[in-house]
């Protein structure tokens, strides 16, 4: 009897549906990714073994030469805090109340900043490459003296946009006097704000808070 013979198939795989497939998630992974964008204040801040998160907080950040700065995550709630300032500022700086809807978005869209409220209808007066050169060489920082508690009334506004219902988190340079950081905790407890968190870094980690609970003049 003659052997019956088996055709050979093919052992090549087409590949070809494959590596499309493969390109396609690979540019869509490119093209999603949002890079941690960097930070507009240098601020070196010390090491903690706390790993408490602040991510919903309103941060009061303190650079080396005790300038404050205000960073907040949330874009709704810095629109809702500049229509809180501008309510409390108007009557004595008449141009916020000439800023429109399209600037106050603008605002909302910038989510560190350090302007002395007189001056912030000229700043978001301004183009985008304009704003990130003020942003990174002239923001001058917020008053915060006891005369001119300008700093408190942001952190006041937050807790207005918010009910209450966000943290507040100063995070100062490691090699910062101790005095402007007494006196950012003096303006908070100036508007009756005794409870927020100190922020510091792990050893190799991500920034991490402590909890001050109540503080003490």
């Amino acid at each position: 009897m003659p052997k019956v013979k088996i055709p050979r198939k093919s052992t090549v795989v087409d590949m070809t549906a494959m590596c499309d497939v493969s390109f396609l998630l690979l540019t869509f992974f490119i093209l999603t990714a949002k890079f941690r964008p960097d930070e507009l204040v240098a601020v070196d801040i010390p090491i903690s073994r706390s790993t408490k998160s602040f991510d919903d907080a309103i941060t009061i950040m303190i650079n080396k030469e005790g300038k404050a700065y205000i960073s907040i995550k949330e874009s709704k709630t810095r629109f809702l805090m500049l229509d809180q300032m501008i309510q409390k500022y108007g009557d004595k700086y008449p141009q916020l109340k000439t800023l429109n809807d399209n600037q106050k978005q603008y605002f909302s869209h910038i989510e560190t900043w350090g302007t002395p409220i007189e001056d912030i209808a000229r700043v978001l007066s301004m183009d985008g490459l304009q704003l990130q050169e003020y942003q990174k060489k002239q923001m001058p920082g917020i008053p915060k003296d006891s005369i001119n508690n300008q700093l408190g009334d942001w952190v006041q506004a937050s807790r207005y946009a918010t009910e209450g219902n966000i943290k507040i988190a100063i995070k100062s340079d490691k090699d910062t006097n101790i005095e402007p950081v007494k006196e950012v905790v003096k303006d908070l407890t100036a508007k009756d704000i005794h409870r927020f968190l100190l922020v510091t870094s792990l050893a190799g980690g991500p920034n991490t808070s402590a909890d001050n609970g109540k503080s003490n003049d």
